[in-house]
């Protein structure tokens, strides 16, 4: 992990989120961190704020895409055993991570499900070993079985198991992702209608959240991520000039949605279209936008070393550990930040 300090914040331990359903509290009721970047500070306060950091004409371009059911509990008949089968997506076919650190599987193992289907390991992923790419004995089986017994994907041994209610935002229409595109979730109605009030606008944008449960020592050395599909539809391409023509921020919803973005960025404007995209985001890369909202992530992962692409990691650092203080929390059900640069 020679070099990799530099980037990640090392601060105290991180308190987890729970959803603010079960706090007896709005999805808007959570804490938000704002990070100016034009003087180089950031305060503190609630995310019904967020409106008031935004300005006429600026546009925000959010992920559209849904969480679905990709986790399974099989039996891996060589290891005489159940593990748990989280489930992704490649160019050509379907991976899969096994969440099972005490044995090595090899290819050609199998493992079983209720239903009587069963994947087949067939090669490590090329890029990281702990993905192995699957060959599935009945697909149509399979499916079925994963949208009406599967479970989403949650990591950590003691992280609960939540219904599909709280994974679901009003604005989250496209069935995709494997892990939560969680920055959307406390634009609720009312917060997306004083935003419209104010004149800012929001646009759509699909990228299908892959399995992302990379070590840094993985990510950083490799200087990309799983692929993941996107789609910018010509209509928000459009949105996007006509905000940058008025004076307005394009500001992007969520890591993913500004991987997306800068995907298709190329001499200042953005190009509709559709494929997949592996960009690994650093403090090296021009994303061509203006600001980013996002979760509080954990400081050894790769959306930390994203939003050193929109401020200075020593800015970033310094306000992880004052929102510390002030009793943020992270992760998917956590509190939120927003990073701001100036009109252009």
């Amino acid at each position: 992990m020679n070099g990799i300090p530099e980037y990640l914040i090392q601060t105290r331990e991180f308190s987890t989120g729970i959803p603010s359903e079960y706090l007896g509290k709005r999805r808007s009721d959570v804490k938000l961190l704002s990070i100016n970047t034009s003087s180089g500070t950031y305060s503190t306060g609630s995310f019904g704020d967020i409106a008031g950091l935004l300005q006429k004409d600026d546009l925000l371009v959010f992920n559209d895409s849904r969480m679905v059911r990709s986790s399974l509990k099989g039996y891996a008949r060589n290891h005489e055993q159940y593990v748990r089968v989280n489930f992704g997506y490649c160019e050509d076919g379907v991976i899969a991570e096994i969440r099972d650190r005490l044995h090595e599987y090899h290819s050609g193992d199998a493992i079983m499900f209720a239903d009587g289907s069963f994947v087949t390991l067939e090669q490590k992923y090329e890029r990281y070993g702990r993905y192995w790419h699957v060959s599935i004995s009945d697909s149509r089986s399979f499916n079925r079985l994963l949208k009406e017994s599967g479970d989403f994907i949650i990591y950590g041994k003691n992280s609960p198991s939540y219904p599909e209610s709280v994974y679901y935002s009003e604005l989250a229409t496209v069935e995709g992702s494997v892990e939560y595109p969680c920055a959307l979730r406390p634009f609720t109605g009312d917060v997306i209608e004083l935003l419209r009030k104010r004149g800012i606008q929001l646009a759509p944008l699909t990228i299908h959240c892959n399995l992302g449960s990379l070590d840094a020592s993985e990510f950083f050395h490799q200087k990309s991520l799983l692929p993941e599909f996107y789609y910018l539809p010509d209509r928000t391409a459009e949105m996007i000039s006509k905000a940058r023509d008025n004076g307005g921020r394009i500001i992007a919803i969520g890591t993913g949605a500004a991987r997306a973005l800068t995907t298709v960025h190329r001499s200042n404007t953005f190009r509709p279209g559709k494929g997949f995209t592996s960009i690994f985001i650093d403090q090296k890369t021009e994303t061509g936008l203006d600001g980013i909202v996002t979760g509080m992530h954990d400081p050894t992962t790769s959306h930390i070393l994203l939003l050193s692409a929109f401020a200075d990691i020593a800015l970033i650092r310094s306000s992880y550990e004052a929102s510390s203080d002030h009793g943020f929390r992270w992760h998917e059900f956590g509190d939120i930040s927003i990073i701001l640069g100036p009109r252009r």
